[in-house]
């Protein structure tokens, strides 16, 4: 069983577009020399705050409240127009025209396993369970092929959410009709836009080396 399967150790998958050896692990992050020890740098550009930025972080408090200062929003706020426009983006993707949340967290998963990046994983790894997606299927995710744990709308939304993430022009059409006779048009173009959405998402947090919050912890 390949070791992504629960994703504590990440390995980025080969793929068409990528030459990466299969089961390599992910880049470590430079420990910074600071006084009284090492510390793990949590971002390769600066994170604003309240304090740096108090106009945005007013606007943007009420629409996440409570997660307003997490890592992802304060680097965003370095690009203010980009966050503005991010925020409603993000909700009308996530809201996914009706799409059951256990099919979308699972796509979410499998393109955050697919291309390798561990920061949005973990949010949606706990998002998963609160929906009520069993832990052991999330376990298994990376090998759903031959997994008995998943229904035939879930391998085959997991096919497009792995294919998608490695090379959209290679999808089969086997792969597409399997999704577009479940879902119709409409959820499977919004199915896409989660799809491609997290693989943004997933390539920002990753090329920046973005690190969990303190007291993050995946449930």
């Amino acid at each position: 069983m390949s070791d992504r399967r629960d994703f504590l150790g990440l390995a980025v998958a080969a793929t068409a577009v990528a030459a990466v050896p299969a089961g390599s692990a992910p880049p470590q992050l430079p420990a910074a020399a600071a006084a009284g020890g090492s510390v793990r740098r949590i971002s390769r550009i600066q994170l604003q705050s309240p304090e740096t930025m108090p106009e945005l972080f007013r606007w943007l408090e009420p629409l996440r409240p409570g997660a307003a200062q997490s890592n992802l929003f304060r680097s965003l706020a370095n690009c203010p127009d980009i966050l503005r426009a991010f925020i409603p983006m993000a909700d009308m993707v996530r809201a996914g025209e009706g799409i059951d949340p256990r099919l979308r967290e699972l796509a979410i998963i499998m393109v955050c396993q697919t291309i390798g990046t561990s920061y949005e994983h973990g949010r949606h790894w706990n998002m998963a369970l609160k929906a009520e997606v069993g832990r052991e299927k999330l376990q298994a995710l990376w090998d759903f092929e031959s997994s008995n744990l998943f229904a035939p709308v879930e391998k085959a939304v997991l096919r497009l959410a792995r294919d998608a993430s490695r090379a959209p022009n290679q999808i089969s059409e086997s792969v597409w009709n399997d999704v577009q006779q479940s879902l119709g048009d409409r959820q499977s173009l919004a199915l896409l836009f989660s799809i491609g959405w997290y693989n943004m998402t997933g390539r920002l947090t990753g090329a920046l080396q973005l690190q969990d919050e303190p007291g993050f912890a995946r449930l």
